[in-house]
């Protein structure tokens, strides 16, 4: 990571950690007064009843202080949590954006889609003697279920040699349960969310 993108991310950080706390301080006005000035009232008082303290301001400012190190505390509290809470709010947009365009991918439709797909590829292996008609169909099918997963997984299949029914003979076979061992990789990567 960058300099510059590592000072916009703390800067972030900062912000969101900023906006939290002011939102738990300020979410109601009752609320805002309790929790700024009720440490404050609650040691003040302390201390004037139990703590054996002569001097009024010497409580009063221990009040203060530790109503400030509250303060501290929930910013540190919100300032610790702003990482997560971005990954959040980017991970929101991203399903919001996917959605908007219609680009958001069922990862166990997607895998159950290929999973069909297998048993039928392995129902053509375990036929006498398939004919290409059927598995071009199969095939074709198969692009367009992979082609759900995304453009490389296509890619990666149409890059793994001949297609099937495109040579003919017992090669057909052995192009068959390749084409099948790799719907099985894909289908794995679907369901582990690569």
């Amino acid at each position: 990571m960058s300099w510059q993108a590592y000072r916009a991310w703390k800067r972030a950080c900062l912000l969101n950690a900023w906006r939290a706390t002011r939102g738990h301080f300020i979410g109601g006005w009752r609320r805002g007064v309790a929790e700024i000035f009720g440490p404050w009232i609650a040691t003040t008082l302390a201390l004037d009843m139990w703590g054996g303290v002569d001097s009024l301001v010497v409580t009063i400012v221990t009040g203060a202080a530790v109503s400030a190190l509250w303060i501290g505390i929930v910013l540190g509290w919100n300032f610790g949590l702003a990482p997560y809470r971005l990954w959040l709010a980017a991970q929101a947009r991203i399903e919001r954006l996917q959605t908007v365009t219609g680009r958001r991918i069922n990862r166990q439709a997607v895998a159950q889609e290929l999973e069909l797909c297998i048993q039928k590829g392995t129902a053509l292996m375990d036929s006498p003697a398939p004919s290409k008609s059927q598995l071009s169909e199969w095939y074709q099918g198969v692009l367009r279920v992979v082609a759900h997963a995304g453009d490389g997984y296509r890619a990666m299949l149409e890059s793994s040699g001949p297609a099937p029914g495109a040579r003919g003979g017992p090669l057909e076979l052995l192009i068959l349960s390749n084409r099948i061992e790799k719907l099985r990789l894909i289908r794995d990567w679907q369901y582990s969310g690569h």
